[in-house]
């Protein structure tokens, strides 16, 4: 779990995303969600244990996708 403390002021699109997906590949699914129109706000960006990107779906749903770095 990731808890992120805040005055309440994040820049868009941070703090608006309803969920987020953990997935076996990030590049592959983001390649798939991008041919289903899905717009990355925030491009694949990697943590010490995780690969992570902020995408809007249709319909302005927003959601992180995310999978864990295998070492």
């Amino acid at each position: 779990m990731t808890a992120l403390v805040t005055d309440g002021h994040l820049p868009y699109p941070y703090g608006r995303e309803m969920t987020g997906y953990e997935v076996p590949n990030l590049t592959d699914t983001l390649t798939k969600a991008k041919a289903s129109s899905v717009d990355v706000l925030v491009p694949p960006y990697k943590t010490d244990e995780r690969e992570a990107v902020l995408v809007q779906f249709p319909g302005g749903y927003i959601a992180e996708i995310h999978s864990v770095i295998k070492k």
